[in-house]
């Protein structure tokens, strides 16, 4: 057996043990589960086929009831009434939708969701866990950009082996809340937090090496918004910084991203205008047709698949077990075609929601400098992501939850601080 699958082991199993006391040793093993995940990996193959994220999932759900006090607390912020309204509708839907089993699908994982949400909020409850799961993720993303140092050749890499992420694509969304959450540890003033440069770059190349146009756009905006909030008394810091990113940034680009947006860019009228980017175009205007078709209550989960013969040209169609199909790569119009205008309607609410947060950053800096800046980098992150999301449907990555949940958990955590401080003075 490799030495990985034995340390992968080793790992878990005492992991498992410590957090059926500490829970919030727990959900740092999930995150150390998610990346290894060993179904995506060679080594994975001489291991038993086991749910290893949803066992750790478990366990830390178990030993949050058992030990934990304020179990209460995550129905506080808004984004938890949004996001169990969006669960609510999405259970209703079962009752009319025409594919029941694929909504089943999107059901089970969003429940899913909504129970890692609730430990993610209930367990980062300090600066200090907060930071802890932004080096947790860190640290993960960065073994996979070693990983894919080590073993791609050419080409864009897409082989990440990560739950839910199946193409470069939605491997950048990922990695765009994963640099700006490491990055802004170096504007705070925690201990050895130079360090952080290491799986930074590895992140950074990794991102890179996906050779996602819609993955830079939403970093580039998502940038251009952590700037524009960012505190007055950090601007210049981090325009700093933010020149350097620019200055390094450009030397990792590399051809391959420069000649995919090229294809585009340089298009012109009467040439044949980049297939991928075209056939997202051609998809768009087919998902308006399904949703003016079933505008309210929607077709349930992977509508865009199902209608698609119905809507899409049959020279736009990918090939599948059951025939031409086209699934859909822009998440705001898959929302609206599986879940209709009420659907979308909790979706939009909880994702503006999260990232309006943002406007209390100025306020709270001098209370609390480096929760601020974090929950600046989680609404930055969380835009970015959704951006991204407008060329590749990341609609069932984990990224945009852990997002909302770190920022519903960091406002309880600044209510925390907030009334300690009312009580000092009263003292």
């Amino acid at each position: 057996m490799p030495i990985t699958a034995l340390g992968f082991l080793a790992v878990f199993s005492i992991g498992c043990l410590v957090a059926l006391k500490r829970p919030y040793v727990g959900l740092l093993l999930y995150f150390f589960v998610y990346y290894m995940h060993p179904p995506g990996k060679y080594w994975g193959s001489f291991l038993p086929e086991m749910r290893w994220t949803l066992i750790v999932a478990l366990i830390t759900l178990i030993s949050t009831f058992i030990h934990e006090k304020n179990l209460k607390a995550w129905l506080k912020p808004k984004e938890t009434k949004w996001l169990l309204a969006l669960f609510s509708y999405i259970c209703l839907q079962m009752t009319w939708v025409n594919y029941p089993s694929l909504h089943q699908e999107y059901l089970v994982l969003l429940f899913k969701l909504v129970i890692l949400y609730f430990i993610i909020v209930t367990l980062v409850n300090t600066e200090k866990r907060l930071i802890g799961v932004i080096v947790a993720n860190a640290i993960g993303a960065a073994y996979i950009g070693l990983e894919a140092i080590q073993t791609h050749q050419s080409g864009r890499f897409e082989a990440a082996g990560l739950p839910g992420i199946k193409d470069g694509n939605l491997l950048a969304i990922h990695l765009i809340p994963i640099i700006l959450m490491t990055s802004v540890l170096i504007l705070t003033n925690i201990k050895r937090r130079y360090l952080v440069f290491f799986p930074l770059a590895l992140v950074a190349n990794l991102f890179f090496m996906t050779g996602s146009r819609g993955g830079l756009v939403g970093l580039v905006i998502a940038g251009l918004f952590f700037i524009w909030y960012s505190p007055k008394e950090k601007k210049t810091q981090v325009f700093k910084w933010a020149g350097i990113a620019a200055l390094l940034g450009s030397m990792l680009l590399g051809p391959l991203i420069a000649e995919r947006m090229n294809k585009v860019i340089n298009a012109q009228e009467n040439e044949e205008v980049d297939k991928s980017a075209y056939t997202r175009i051609v998809v768009i205007e087919a998902q308006w047709e399904m949703f003016k078709d079933n505008p309210v209550l929607g077709f349930g989960h992977r509508g865009t698949l199902i209608q698609s013969p119905y809507y899409v040209a049959e020279e736009y169609m990918t090939e599948t077990a059951i025939g031409g199909r086209r699934a859909s790569h822009n998440i705001t119009m898959s929302f609206l075609v599986d879940h209709g205008l009420v659907g979308s309607f909790f979706f939009l609410f909880l994702v503006v929601g999260a990232v309006y947060k943002v406007k209390i950053v100025n306020a709270v800096f001098e209370k609390n400098p480096r929760v601020a800046l974090v929950l600046l980098s989680c609404s930055s992150g969380l835009l970015g992501v959704m951006v991204s999301s407008q060329f590749s449907n990341s609609k069932v990555l984990e990224i945009s939850i852990w997002m909302i949940a770190l920022i519903a958990a960091i406002s309880l955590i600044m209510k925390k601080d907030e009334k300690h401080n009312l009580l000092d003075k009263d003292e």
